[in-house]
């Protein structure tokens, strides 16, 4: 079977809806702590920007119609950076009070996991932060499109990895079944 022109490897039935549902619940939980951050700091400031893209739209044509539109391109990147780091530092702190996963993740019983079974804690979180970051980074870099190239591999490849859990070699895995010891601490533990 294909998908745009990528041949789609075969995964656990919905699994990568499921990977698709816990995007969009952290997502609407980014959202909601966005909109916090907003109220207790202004920023990011997205009201400024509208009321920019608002002036550029009456100036369009007009002698200052560069240096608005200049203006709402700057108040946009810098609201989209503050949106980015925010989702970012949701992503690793997450990540690391609930072992390896976000809300979203723990909702439909994923979980980050090595690729190295024998890999030691300290350096997966390590890994799961530069996973996060590679993310992140792509998307304010380019501005989203790595970031869709790298959410497409998921189709691409048997593991559904995607790009950035191919970078840092880690899978999300299905959790559900497991016992919940093996579900938190994800490494073996010795008795």
């Amino acid at each position: 079977m294909a998908f745009l022109g990528l041949e789609v490897g075969k995964s656990e039935p919905g699994y990568r809806l499921k990977r698709l549902a816990a995007f969009l619940v952290d997502t609407i939980i980014v959202l909601a702590v966005v909109y916090i951050v907003f109220r207790f700091t202004g920023k990011p400031d997205f009201p400024a920007v509208k009321a920019a893209m608002d002036a550029a739209k009456e100036g369009a044509g007009g002698p200052n119609s560069q240096a608005l539109a200049n203006e709402m391109f700057n108040l946009f990147n810098t609201a989209y950076g503050q949106t980015l780091m925010i989702w970012f530092l949701y992503e690793v702190v997450c990540q690391v009070v609930f072992f390896g996963a976000t809300p979203g993740k723990l909702m439909l019983g994923l979980r980050i996991t090595s690729m190295n079974p024998n890999r030691k804690w300290p350096l997966h979180y390590l890994l799961m932060a530069v996973r996060s970051a590679i993310k992140f980074a792509s998307l304010y870099i380019f501005q989203g499109f790595p970031f869709l190239i790298a959410v497409l591999s998921i189709f691409a490849n048997k593991e559904a990895r995607a790009g950035y859990d191919i970078f840092a070699k880690t899978y999300v895995k299905n959790i559900r079944g497991e016992k919940l010891r093996e579900n938190i601490y994800q490494f073996p533990v010795n008795e």
